[in-house]
């Protein structure tokens, strides 16, 4: 009885540990509703795809909207290029999975940092960085981004 209260303890401990920081810099503009995602499915990954993509979002992995270059041609030649893009936002992500979560065991314990940038200026909008529970990194992720599914 005192192994399974001690390891309810540990448990407690644990979770006690995980914490959740975001902050929003800018208004989000929904009018063009396309976002530039990482390829991968696995994990907080696949979550942020399922979530935008249930909210009426088309989601990108290649930019395919290619370079334009401008100016004049001669004795004084004067080219810029610039890149353009076909997504209003981009994401960029970092996870990582350090343990299982308890009770279920079958919950991933993960560290994340999120941000989300608006692909004409580079300008960061958003940023969410944390550790604790696929599951509930999934619900505060829906919590927090709900401002780009209005």
């Amino acid at each position: 009885m005192i192994k399974i209260f001690k390891t309810i303890l540990v448990c407690f401990a644990i979770t006690g540990c995980m914490y959740h920081e975001a902050e929003f810099y800018k208004t989000i503009d929904t009018s063009k509703k396309s976002i530039g995602m990482p390829s991968s499915n696995r994990y907080i990954a696949g979550d942020l795809k399922d979530m935008f993509r249930k909210n009426g979002w088309k989601v990108l992995l290649v930019n395919t909207a290619g370079v334009v270059t401008t100016g004049q041609t001669g004795s004084d030649t004067n080219l810029t290029s610039k890149e353009q893009t076909n997504v209003s936002y981009i994401v960029y992500l970092n996870q990582n999975r350090y343990d299982i979560c308890f009770p279920t065991l079958t919950d991933a314990a993960m560290t994340y940092d999120i941000s989300i940038i608006e692909a004409k200026t580079g300008e960061q909008v958003f940023y969410q960085e944390g550790n604790g529970c696929r599951s509930d990194i999934r619900k505060r992720l829906e919590s927090e981004l709900s401002v780009f599914f209005k």
